[in-house]
């Protein structure tokens, strides 16, 4: 009845507007799918990226320890007469070996190799497999975890490395082909076309740019290519967005202009150097582009001194429009502009300050991160902190600590504390004030809020 009422009511709605509409109602032409013997395929363009491509199985120790509460539980007098077994649970680290697979690209004829970090990570062994089916030991070259890339290297001869293209050039609605190994069945190619570009904001990871796509992208094609219709590598596959865990349509892959950057810096230097300007910004909402007359860009809050900004003159109040020519909407445009610009570049700023435009030039510092291991909170014992310019992120966690049982997880930024004594909720944006809100708590006297892939959370501790 709802619907039928529904219906009627918006039918009545439409007869009372008018509207004129776009239509086009002549005939599609249609074409044969073989015409001169010629067959539309892309066989050709696989054929041509499937020997870059490669399988990466990985192997690593971990270590599994019963947590201390339920240790006291079977140790329990009462209990062990019902589980006499389990009153001996041994008290140090269980080791186990966990598998995993992937996919990696085969970037030079020399052997190196780019996956995703998260494919890589922890593993004591890991082996590549070839599309000839040969098999290779690899040796992991560096990794960086803020952009979920990884570079290994394998001494092989007739390799076939993949060609690059620049990955700005990629237009929404362009034909692309995920080359992979989902679930291991091995190499698998799937086609869709580019759905987004510059998705940033995901929650997946620090720096992120991401190429959307709508080729399937399965669990085991991590690592793998996203190449255009001339088999050039566009992107390296890196992560879907699933409820269950398989293939809905949306899919993330890293720029390939990202990923060159990451790879050069690894390769040469041992890590990645990215490039640091020193303001705090904010977007260019509705409100603001009221006030300053302008609708893109982003606003500098505050200039930390001594800084590149700060010596360029960049003033609070100034509007970023541009850098080097290219347009910045937003913040997480200008971090990725000026991030993989790299320290010691020098860029050029469109600045609009007081209804002008002006050119200035910066000299990029190199961004500094601070880590920290805490040890004098109860509450955060076993939590590895790190200072990411005006937020706390954990870097990593004890898995048998008090705050990973309360649900801290690794990668979780840090937003907002409400404790006992303040009665409210307190922003966060250093170790030293989160340290400083908790400090001599009891164990649930404070609430926490964190974002993680893109949602809030909010923790006892």
């Amino acid at each position: 009845m709802k619907k039928i009422l529904l219906s009627a009511a918006m039918t009545a709605v439409l007869m009372a507007s008018n509207i004129n509409l776009k239509v086009d109602n002549s005939n599609l032409k249609r074409v044969a799918p073989t015409q001169n013997g010629a067959v539309f395929s892309y066989s050709p363009i696989v054929q041509k990226v499937i020997p870059s491509v490669v399988n990466i199985s990985t192997e690593k120790v971990v270590e599994t320890k019963i947590p201390e509460q339920f240790r006291r539980f079977f140790e329990d007098p009462f209990f062990k007469r019902f589980f006499g077994p389990f009153g001996n649970i041994p008290n140090h680290p269980q080791k186990r070996k966990e598998f995993a697979l992937g996919s990696g690209v085969i970037l030079t004829k020399d052997g190196y190799i780019v996956t995703n970090y998260h494919v890589v990570s922890g593993a004591e062994k890991i082996t590549v497999k070839l599309h000839d089916g040969r098999k290779f030991k690899a040796k992991l070259i560096g990794s960086d975890p803020k952009t979920d890339l990884a570079v290994i290297k394998i001494d092989a001869k007739n390799l076939h490395p993949i060609t690059i293209a620049n990955s700005d050039k990629v237009k929404v609605g362009d034909i692309v082909l995920a080359v992979g190994n989902p679930f291991g069945l091995g190499e698998t190619v799937t086609e869709g076309i580019v759905s987004a570009k510059n998705r940033t904001s995901i929650g997946l990871n620090a720096y992120e740019d991401f190429i959307q796509t709508d080729a399937a992208i399965n669990p085991g094609n991590s690592g793998g290519a996203l190449v255009d219709l001339k088999g050039r590598l566009i992107g390296i596959n890196s992560a879907i967005i699933s409820r269950s865990g398989g293939n809905n349509g949306i899919g993330f892959a890293i720029p390939s202009n990202m990923m060159k950057f990451v790879v050069t810096s690894l390769v040469t230097k041992g890590k990645v150097v990215r490039g640091y300007l020193g303001v705090m910004i904010s977007n260019i909402d509705a409100s603001k582009a009221k006030l300053y007359g302008i609708d893109h860009g982003v606003l500098i809050n505050k200039v930390e001194p001594n800084s590149a900004a700060s010596k360029a003159g960049l003033k609070p109040g100034d509007i970023i429009v541009a850098v080097d020519g290219e347009k910045i909407n937003n913040s997480g445009e200008l971090r990725n502009k000026i991030a993989f610009k790299g320290a010691g570049a020098e860029v050029t700023l469109t600045v609009y300050r007081n209804g002008k435009y002006l050119k200035i030039k910066a000299k990029l510092q190199a961004l500094k991160t601070k880590k920290e291991k805490i040890q004098d909170i109860e509450t955060l014992k076993g939590v590895i902190l790190e200072q990411q310019k005006n937020y706390v992120v954990v870097a990593d966690i004890d898995p048998n600590s008090y705050a990973a049982m309360r649900g801290l997880n690794k990668d979780d930024k840090i937003l907002r504390v409400k404790t006992i004594k303040t009665g409210k909720w307190v922003e966060v944006h250093t170790i030293d004030e989160l340290k400083k809100l908790l400090k001599g708590l009891n164990k649930g006297d404070a609430l926490i809020e964190v974002e993680r892939k893109g949602e809030i959370e909010i923790l006892n501790l």
